[in-house]
């Protein structure tokens, strides 16, 4: 675990973590997001990286007023002890529900198309377990863990060419016939796939190169958006409108396009692999979760991390309703997201109250 202001996170670190923490689970179900804008869909990853890179510029000039701090340390400068702990604890919540809402989906995702005759006990156990290891090590390993779930991963992009060659090319054509109220929709029900950049206001204190910050978070993003456009480009040209409305999964079957004569069902392996993405989104905000207690009680134990994980763990197998868990993991998860991504505008004025606009504080 990571011990005191420590400066060691590289740029490609800070990429690694950028990319993979906002992939995660959600570009399985980023084109049925999207499904408002039909065959419109695949350039709207571009408005949601121009959205993600303008609210990133809050989120940098906060830090750079607070070099040292993390979010945590800065609500409570800001705010006072009471409110900052009050913001903070909501932070912790958001952290957890992130980290939830991705292992209840991929698990459930593992249940209904590989394992559907048992329960998910022990592959949420096993994934459970493994975060943890993962998380203690600090955000260093995070991080290197995260180059290395993308290289594993990033190879799959081989398979999109079947999804080409077996759909209509003609569909990439934009259309022009979505409106403001089809594009809200959309912006509303996709832009938490872009969910994950927000965790640099937690890592800052610990970037070697703080002064290109914004240019290596920014290569991130707009990764994750070519990625996005990739695979909805396929989609698109795969599916036909009613299937990119009714797959929840579509890139699943784009894998069961793929035609290989040594393996029968390529969406299996998909599903195994993409764990190592499951497992860099999961890990990153539960060590954001982790952070935040120890910041809260002012002491490092390995309880500050047990105890987010056994809450994530027994949310998705507790006997509350899977209506009330999706409400959880989802839509509260989502306006959690968004308060967290504007947080810093509002602390950009009270730092300018009390400190001036351009002063750091002392």
């Amino acid at each position: 675990m990571d011990r005191g202001k420590i400066t060691n996170l590289n740029p490609y670190h800070v990429i690694g973590l950028v990319v993979n923490t906002i992939i995660g689970v959600n570009l399985l179900t980023l084109s049925n997001s999207l499904s408002r804008m039909g065959y419109n869909q695949w350039w709207f990853p571009i408005v949601l990286g121009i959205i993600a890179t303008i609210s990133l510029l809050p989120m940098i000039a906060i830090c750079k007023r607070y070099p040292n701090d993390s979010l945590f340390a800065i609500n409570v400068k800001l705010l006072g002890k009471l409110f900052g702990q009050i913001v903070n604890l909501l932070i912790i919540m958001y952290a957890i529900l992130s980290a939830t809402a991705v292992n209840s989906d991929y698990v459930r995702l593992v249940q209904t198309s590989m394992i559907n005759n048992q329960t998910i006990t022990l592959p949420l156990l096993g994934l459970v377990l493994v975060m943890l290891y993962i998380t203690n090590c600090g955000i260093k390993l995070i991080a290197r863990f995260c180059l290395i779930s993308f290289f594993f991963t990033v190879w799959m992009f081989y398979y999109l060419q079947w999804g080409f060659q077996k759909g209509g090319i003609m569909h990439i054509f934009p259309l022009f016939n979505t409106n403001l109220s089809d594009m809200l929709d959309a912006l509303n029900r996709s832009f938490a796939s872009m969910f994950g950049y927000e965790v640099l206001l937690f890592y800052y204190p610990y970037i070697k190169q703080k002064g290109k910050v914004f240019q290596h978070v920014t290569i991130g993003i707009w990764i994750c958006v070519t990625v996005y456009v990739l695979i909805l480009l396929t989609s698109v040209a795969y599916f036909s409108e009613w299937e990119i409305e009714n797959l929840v999964y579509p890139i699943l079957n784009l894998f069961k396009a793929v035609e290989l004569s040594f393996l029968e069902r390529v969406e299996n392996l998909g599903i195994g692999l993409w764990v190592f993405l499951v497992l860099s989104t999961c890990t990153t905000y539960m060590w954001v979760a982790r952070k935040g207690i120890e910041e809260t009680l002012g002491k490092i134990s390995l309880w500050h991390l047990l105890l987010p994980a056994a809450i994530s763990y027994f949310l998705i197998r507790s006997w509350i309703p899977l209506e009330f868990q999706d409400f959880l993991f989802h839509k509260m998860t989502l306006w959690l997201g968004y308060g967290l991504i504007l947080w810093p505008l509002f602390l950009l004025l009270l730092h300018a109250i009390r400190f001036g606009s351009g002063g750091k504080a002392p």
